[in-house]
């Protein structure tokens, strides 16, 4: 415990070897409490008595302050008696007695002659002992000695100038004394003679900590401890104990050492010695806990003291390295005090300490905390609670925003701000958990029905119900809504959500008009962003559109991730994939995919998941589509999914499909689906996927049920959408299975009428499956359209399914060359999608052999071309006009023409399209 205390001890012994000279003096040891102040007096005490001298202790108690000359009566036993008393009792008895008259006559110092005798006396004695032994008086806790001790040992102190006697003195700055101003007088007789005891030092600690471990302490862990204990030698000193006891050091993750009871209990100890002001100010201090940092006028106010007592005890608390910043050292320290209090107590201070940060125009979360803890919502702090649970929200603490929102919920004025803040604990529930949420829907169905939930709150409970399946209360929600109850904005929103169920659930709102524009006004000149998007929604039937497109970015530009955004985003998303602007798509989700982690929003995390998915699936990456969906069904239960379970698990049994892997979709088959979901489009894609299983099995006739249920709906709903669901071209290669070939032929031929006459990845899937209907000859030229088509929209799996078809034509037709050729490009296609069941379908058509000699011509005939030809090759085999060709590469369209002719020339092909088959995998990127 003298560790940096040498400067002191040195000190010590100085005044005791000037004492024994006859220099008698006052040394005061100053510094807080727990500083070290009475082990520093002991240590002088031990010296004194080594060296020979009489020592005479006493020690100040808060519980003596009243009782006049406690101090002196401790005294009595060590005095050195001479012959002229020599009877301890009597002295005894004549103390006792001058206490008692003193006793009765409060305020006057010497009551009666017979005390000042006594003083007298005493005073002749000691001085007169001192001349043949030295003399120490210790006294400890100075500042709770009672005045009338006090005023005795002035009168000694006054009068050992030149003798042989050492006053020492402890003394605390943080606590009041008994009577100031004799306790400032004894004070500045020890002028000159101050030994202050400030906090122990980082270097300080780290020799306590070697000390105690036997070996060096690394770095993080000695400033962990300096901060943990303040450079408080008693915390510092029980901190080490805890960490010796606990078998060694240990820091949290964020670097912490953790206190344990023995920190705890000598913090409690140290709050029980002192003064009531301290006291309040410790709270205040442990209640703000730093958050925001507290000046002494706050405290003050918080505490409910004199702000000038607050400065001092401030400045004094920090000086002992109890706060700093306004802040106690360690979390454990500022629990200990706080446990100090009554619960009422504890409750009192959050709720003033509330309003007073509130008043001060603090952060609403801090505000908010402090009234979480109290468990009270005073109706000043509604405002306040708003905004506190927005920000947690947008940080991803669910938990404490649904707290608060609850306390506000309960603190509610009115049954209409209760149903409004119903909505707000629904939305903060929902993210985490749609299925816990939702058992309060059935609640705001009665609210709603009762008239007091506004068109905000309808929209959301809508929404929700929408989710779960409960569309016809969904509906009902709706039609509650009235004009007089909404302004435009919101308008705008329902037309949008309105759209959505009609795009997702169609057969819903079959009878209401869609959101249609006034003759002659496209998209781009709608109100907002939610009326374009509803108006492309309604009309994505027809085809998608370049407006729309530009609408749907500009959606997902200008709607930050929220749950109000969530249904313009989704419907922003689908539009893009629907327009086969996938790599747009792709990008806008992982960007929200990121901002989903941020919020900790699991049921977003999954819709966005399950987007992802299925964009990996359009664009023939079915291992990523699998990893995708299945996150996104691991992300929320099944219960959350509701109907729409369909969307992730359909393209979960596509991909397992598409890699040969028909076990796991057969199990993902078994399990129940709910009936609700065969009225949205997660049922087309359900159906569709199941039908896809069934014909990959080789049951072609429950596939082609399957295909026929999807017609069933979509004509029920008087809709088709071949983007999302192309029954005909599925239920084509139904009929091409079961060996009728004209159904297919009616089938592919009805589904091409339905199309808009722009490429898409549906016209190629239809050109395949009609290629397969009609005689062979013809079979090469649908498919080399077909995959023209694919290449440029990026589907890389069914390019090489339409690759694998062309090189079986190619073979059948005789023409072998080309055949290996498409069959290899085929195959390395397959391999990059992990489309195992296309691979395993193709190996036996490989010819490694004959392919190593046309290899070798083919790679000549390759480093025949210049760099540039090279470049042109390569964009032209993957499809790339002359056109674009030119803009890539900022030359001429004659140029570019220049160039393949030469090209032509020395690989020996006649046509652009020859050019893949001819250079094959060694063009990087030709999908």
């Amino acid at each position: 415990m003298f560790v940096e205390r040498q400067e002191q001890l040195a000190a010590c012994d100085d005044a005791l070897a000037a004492c024994r000279a006859g220099e008698g003096r006052v040394l005061a040891i100053t510094g807080s409490l727990a500083s070290g102040k009475s082990t520093m007096l002991r240590a002088l005490v031990d010296h004194a008595h080594r060296a020979g001298y009489a020592v005479v202790r006493g020690t100040g108690a808060r519980t003596e302050r009243e009782l006049p000359l406690s101090l002196v009566n401790q005294f009595c036993a060590d005095l050195p008696f001479s012959a002229e008393r020599p009877d301890l009792a009597a002295l005894m008895r004549e103390v006792h007695g001058a206490a008692l008259r003193h006793g009765h006559t409060p305020g006057q110092m010497i009551p009666d002659p017979l005390l000042g005798t006594l003083l007298a006396t005493a005073a002749a004695a000691l001085l007169t002992g001192a001349e043949h032994t030295p003399l120490l008086i210790a006294i400890d806790d100075l500042h709770h000695v009672d005045p009338l001790s006090l005023h005795c040992l002035l009168y000694l102190i006054r009068r050992i100038r030149h003798a042989r006697i050492l006053v020492a003195v402890a003394c605390g700055d943080l606590v009041e004394p008994s009577d100031p101003q004799l306790y400032a007088e004894l004070l500045e007789l020890a002028a000159g003679h101050h030994l202050a005891l400030p906090p122990l030092t980082r270097r300080g600690v780290g020799e306590l900590l070697a000390d105690a471990l036997g070996e060096r302490p690394g770095e993080s862990l000695v400033r962990a401890c300096t901060e943990a204990s303040g450079g408080n030698p008693l915390l510092t000193s029980t901190l080490i104990a805890d960490l010796r006891d606990a078998g060694g050091p240990h820091l949290d993750h964020d670097g912490q050492v953790q206190p344990g009871r023995a920190y705890t209990t000598a913090l409690r100890r140290y709050v029980e010695r002192c003064d009531p002001v301290l006291r309040k100010i410790l709270a205040a201090a442990a209640l703000f806990d730093g958050t925001p940092p507290a000046d002494a006028l706050t405290l003050a106010r918080l505490a409910e003291v004199d702000t000038a007592a607050a400065s001092r005890t401030l400045a004094a608390l920090q000086s002992a390295g109890l706060i700093s910043d306004g802040r106690l050292p360690h979390a454990a320290a500022r629990q200990a005090v706080l446990d100090q209090l009554p619960p009422a107590t504890v409750t009192d201070l959050h709720l003033r300490a509330a309003r007073l940060l509130y008043e001060q125009g603090a952060a609403p979360l801090a505000v908010a905390r402090h009234l979480l803890a109290a468990g009270r919502a005073p109706g000043w702090a509604a405002a306040a609670l708003g905004v506190a649970v927005d920000g947690l929200l947008a940080a991803g603490d669910t938990a404490p925003a649904v707290a608060l929102l609850r306390l506000a919920h309960d603190g509610a004025a009115d049954d209409r701000q209760r149903a409004a803040l119903k909505v707000d604990l629904l939305r903060a529930e929902w993210r985490g958990d749609p299925a816990a949420a939702g058992h309060r829907l059935d609640q705001l169905m009665a609210v709603a029905r009762a008239g007091q939930l506004n068109a905000a709150g309808r929209m959301v409970v809508a929404h929700c119900l929408l989710w779960l399946g409960r569309s016809v209360e969904a509906v009902e929600v709706l039609d509650g809504i009235t004009r007089a109850d909404t302004d435009a904005v919101l308008r705008s929103e329902i037309r949008l959500l309105t759209a959505w169920i009609r795009f997702t659930t169609p057969g819903l709102l079959r009878d209401e008009a869609p959101t249609l524009l006034p003759a002659g006004r496209s998209t781009e000149v709608t109100a907002s962003i939610p009326d374009a998007l509803a108006h492309t929604l309604d009309t994505l039937h027809k085809g998608p559109t370049s407006a729309g497109v530009l609408v749907a970015e500009q959606a997902l530009q200008r709607s930050p991730l929220s749950g109000r955004t969530l249904t313009a985003i989704a419907a922003a998303l689908t539009i893009l994939i629907h327009a086969e602007h996938l790599e747009t798509a792709s990008l806008w989700t992982e960007r929200l995919l990121s901002q989903a982690g941020t919020h900790a929003a699991p049921s977003w995390q999954a819709q966005l998941l399950a987007i992802r998915a299925e964009i990996a699936l359009r664009t023939g990456r079915p291992a990523e589509a699998e990893r995708s969906a299945e996150a996104a069904l691991a992300a929320i239960s099944r219960q959350s999914w509701g109907p729409a379970i369909g969307y992730p698990l359909s393209t979960l049994i596509l991909a397992h499909v598409a890699r040969g892997r028909l076990a796991e979709a057969g199990r993902l088959l078994d399990d129940p689906v709910p009936d609700s979901m065969f009225e949205t489009m997660w049922g087309l894609l359900f159906l569709r996927a199941r039908g896809s299983y069934y014909l990959a099995g080789g049951r072609a006739q429950a596939a082609l049920d399957d295909f026929t249920t999807c017609w069933d709906l979509t004509a029920g709903w008087d809709l088709d959408l071949p983007s999302i669901a192309p029954w005909r071209v599925d239920a084509a290669h139904a009929h091409l299975r079961l060996n009728q070939p004209d159904q297919a032929r009616a089938l592919a031929e009805s589904q091409l009428t339905q199309l808009p006459p722009e490429p898409s990845r549906v016209r190629a899937a239809t050109l395949r499956a009609l290629a397969g209907t009609v005689p062979l000859g013809q079979r090469p030229s649908l498919l080399r359209e077909a995959a023209e088509i694919l290449r440029a929209c990026g589907d890389r799996l069914l390019l090489a399914h339409t690759l694998a078809d062309l090189g079986e034509a190619q073979r059948s037709l005789g023409d072998f060359h080309r055949a290996r050729m498409t069959v290899r490009r085929a195959y390395d296609l397959a391999g990059d999608c992990q489309a195992d069941a296309l691979r395993a379908r193709l190996l036996p058509d490989v010819d490694d052999v004959v392919a190593d000699s046309s290899d070798r011509s083919d790679a000549e005939a390759l480093g025949s071309l210049s760099d540039a030809e090279r470049r042109v090759a390569t964009l032209a085999a993957q499809g790339s006009t002359n056109r674009q060709i030119a803009t890539r590469l900022c030359v001429t369209v004659s140029t570019v023409e220049q160039h393949l002719t030469k090209i032509y020339r020395k690989l020996d092909v006649a046509r652009r399209a020859d050019l893949l088959i001819k250079l094959g995998p060694r063009i990087s990127n030709v999908a």
